[in-house]
């Protein structure tokens, strides 16, 4: 399946260009949900041919590329809860990608899975962060510690 090889490395190298020409947190972070898709489709096919190898550098590049969404978008200094565009985009394509791992995970052998599991570990946290960002850590179970020493079992002094 060359041509859709090729037709993925030419989607990549637009989105990358795109990604060096944005300016906005938003910009950047549409062309890097379409670079997270297109390593993920590149794994997809890599796993299909028995190539792991090959399709663990595209995860690793999937994940990197979800670690800097994230980054971006937590260091935009937008307000999720009131304008929650890009952040609902992201946990969406999280959402449709952390499917398409776990279904690639089961073709993995037992002693196979490390990178696999590194990676959807990665998009959940990614997600997690998310609904915490939309819908505020107290709607997320993620309630945030106001003393960080303090451990809700330890009785404070």
């Amino acid at each position: 399946m060359v041509f859709g090889e090729d037709s993925l490395k030419q989607d990549l190298v637009q989105q990358q260009e795109k990604l060096n020409r944005e300016t906005s947190p938003l910009g950047k972070v549409k062309a890097l949900i379409k670079i997270s898709d297109i390593h993920l489709r590149s794994a997809s096919q890599d796993v299909k041919k028995s190539s792991l190898d090959a399709a663990d550098r595209n995860l690793d590049l999937y994940k990197e590329s979800v670690e800097k969404a994230l980054k971006t978008l937590q260091s935009s200094r937008r307000n999720a809860q009131k304008n929650p565009a890009g952040f609902k985009e992201f946990e969406i394509s999280l959402h449709r990608q952390l499917r398409l791992l776990d279904d690639l995970r089961s073709h993995y052998s037992f002693d196979q899975v490390q990178t696999i599991d590194a990676t959807i570990a990665v998009a959940k946290a990614a997600q997690d962060a998310m609904f915490a960002e939309i819908f505020g850590p107290e709607n997320t179970g993620q309630r945030k510690e106001k003393d960080p020493s303090h451990h809700p079992s330890q009785p404070k002094e």
